[in-house]
């Protein structure tokens, strides 16, 4: 939506007198908060903190690694089955604007990552909109209330909770929900000239939503649903929400095919079915697993839940891979994994081409276990923002009047459809696995229309004012307190240059390795996000993953040490890279790469 088309339309509920002077002072108002909203999503995207404090952060890698087969029109790679195209597109479509290399890619996700946050601040408009003309006339001062309180809740759950900084699909998810939030308003609440075109409208929003995250394929067939029961209760006709089935089954059905040719199977995609694997039923995390069953200590790292999960007395049986990375070497273990797989590290690129073969299950016991390990996560992240908890007593300041308590209830029944859509969405994260940035847009919704339904009669002038006073101090702990390190970072002029990520591929690159070379790492993890090996543009398909494995071969002898490195060499590799290697280990072959803590051993 058009900043042009949706801004008029807020103008309107701001300046409730049709006096030209209040216009000017509504829209005033509008831009003001708009420049401050825009300046704070700029600052966070600028000097975030990742959640490793990496350049780009977990997951970050494999987005950018499809964005670079996109660029590379190497659409067989970029058709993955666990991580969605749809923001990767936008990465490629946005590369040629900036210059060649790490530091063009830097300002490409910042700018793309700030283009899907003014978006996505203007899909907010776009449904605080809709909820604005759904409702009766309002005085000034509640609707400044609304207005005010609603910007405090996007500003909290956008940027703190979502984090603009995030190299993921998550903003671009919420900016297509909150898009579909309002087109439903519209349908539903106001009097739409056109509902078969904004039905039309929804399914291509659904589907494209199905495109960034194959969340949205559960969130959608709930939502459509939802929309059917709506308008079948208000005895409306179904054409609006059959346009939308129909759109949504076209996109989704079209994505699924092409999905499946590259796949070699017929998928609509495997997160799902992978992360509950990995966040239920224990299956051995990330990578190399290799069948066989996995220790109760590793599986479940409190004995008391490996007991209570019957691991250790009736481990479950999880198969065997069909191809997982290949063992080159036993001592120290070497994996290998040289697979049909152009990327940065092809493991978790592809964990369901590794993980094909491990059978599904379903235990109730490893069910409720992930319930309430996911229900406390919720809370963690409800109950770490000063707003939310500023919203919960300005919501029971109003509640307490008697007449706005009665009439809460009735009102939530005659608008229930966003904050159960919102719920659902909340909902099907609760029982795999959930992060404050997945919920980010739920919440949102959910806290904007109880907002407005506990507003369907005035409060009094003195509840009016504890209840904004509250928000107030909410919203600024939250904008001080939470977002304290983004204030230190942009104090001290955080840049990437001063990462350690950074500086590790900028060293690399200057060893004029060719690009998407092979090489080996000897580290103490598995390489999940290497940022450093995205930054070089090397492929990194073998490695020593284990800080058992990596102090065994510092400790081997050097005739050792070399037939482990001629290993390597046999895999592909060109190089090994090294990570916080000892100083009085290997031998005078090792080059340090200056200001980093890596090695490099040239074959």
């Amino acid at each position: 939506m058009a900043a042009s088309a949706v801004l008029p339309e807020v103008v309107t509920p701001i300046a409730v007198s049709a006096k030209p002077r209040a216009r000017r002072r509504g829209f005033a108002l509008l831009l003001l908060a708009s420049l401050l909203t825009l300046s704070l999503g700029a600052v966070e995207d600028l000097y975030g903190n990742t959640d490793r404090g990496d350049v780009y952060g977990s997951d970050a890698v494999q987005y950018l690694d499809i964005a670079r087969a996109f660029q590379q029109h190497d659409f067989h790679s970029a058709l993955n089955p666990l991580w969605s195209q749809g923001y990767p597109a936008l990465l490629a479509a946005a590369r040629p604007l900036f210059a060649a290399g790490p530091i063009g890619d830097w300002h490409n996700t910042r700018t793309v990552n700030f283009a899907i946050f003014t978006a996505d601040y203007l899909a907010f408009l776009f449904l605080l909109t809709g909820l604005f003309r759904s409702r009766k006339s309002d005085d000034s001062k509640r609707t400044l209330f609304l207005w005010a309180a609603a910007l405090a809740i996007f500003f909290v759950t956008q940027v703190c909770i979502g984090q603009v900084s995030h190299v993921n699909p998550d903003e671009l998810v919420t900016t297509l929900f909150f898009v579909a939030c309002g087109l439903l308003i519209r349908v539903l609440h106001t009097s739409a000239s056109k509902p078969i075109r904004l039905g039309l409208l929804l399914g291509l929003t659904l589907g494209l939503g199905f495109i960034a995250k194959a969340v949205f394929l559960v969130l959608g067939c709930a939502l459509l649903a939802f929309f059917a029961l709506a308008l079948f209760t208000k005895r409306r006709k179904l054409t609006p929400a059959t346009a939308a089935i129909a759109v949504f089954a076209i996109i989704v059905g079209s994505y699924g095919a092409v999905l499946s040719r590259a796949v070699g199977h017929f998928t609509l995609g495997e997160a799902g079915s992978i992360n509950y694997a990995w966040h239920v039923n224990r299956l051995q995390k990330w990578v190399h697993w290799q069948g066989g069953v996995q220790p109760a200590t590793e599986a479940w790292p409190k004995p008391s839940i490996a007991h209570f999960a019957h691991w250790e007395t009736s481990p479950p049986d999880f198969g065997t891979p069909i191809h997982p990375t290949t063992v080159l070497q036993t001592s120290p273990v070497v994996y290998g994994f040289a697979a049909p797989i152009h990327a940065t590290y092809a493991p978790y690129f592809d964990p369901p081409y590794f993980y094909a073969g491990y059978h599904h299950l379903f235990r109730l016991r490893y069910q409720l276990i992930a319930l309430v390990k996911n229900g406390g996560d919720l809370a963690q992240v409800v109950l770490t923002q000063p707003l939310f908890i500023a919203f919960a007593l300005a919501f029971v300041v109003l509640l307490s009047e008697p007449r706005i308590r009665r009439a809460f209830l009735p009102s939530l029944r005659r608008h229930w459809l966003l904050p159960a859509i919102a719920l659902i969405g909340i909902a099907i994260y609760l029982p795999v696995h959930l992060e404050g940035r997945y919920l980010a847009g739920f919440l949102a919704v959910f806290l904007l229309t109880l907002l407005f339904t506990a507003f369907e009669l005035p409060p009094s002038p003195n509840r009016l004012r504890i209840a904004a006073l509250l928000l107030l101090l909410g919203f600024t702990g939250s904008l001080i307190g939470y977002q304290l390190p983004v204030w230190r970072n942009l104090v001290h002029h955080k840049s990437p240059s001063n990462n350690i990520e950074w500086l590790r591929g900028q060293a690399l690159l200057a060893q004029h390795l060719p690009s998407n070379v092979q090489i080996g790492v000897i580290n103490w993890t598995p390489n999940l996000q290497s940022d450093w090996a995205y930054i070089a543009h090397v492929q990194i398909t073998s490695e020593i993953a284990s800080p058992q494995n990596m102090d065994l071969f510092w400790q081997s002898s050097p005739a050792q040490q070399q037939n482990t490195l001629a290993t390597f060499r046999k895999a592909g590799a060109s190089a090994v890279i090294a990570i916080n290697k000892p100083l009085s280990a290997g031998g005078p072959s090792w080059q340090h790469l200056p200001n980093t803590d890596l090695w490099i051993y040239r074959f």
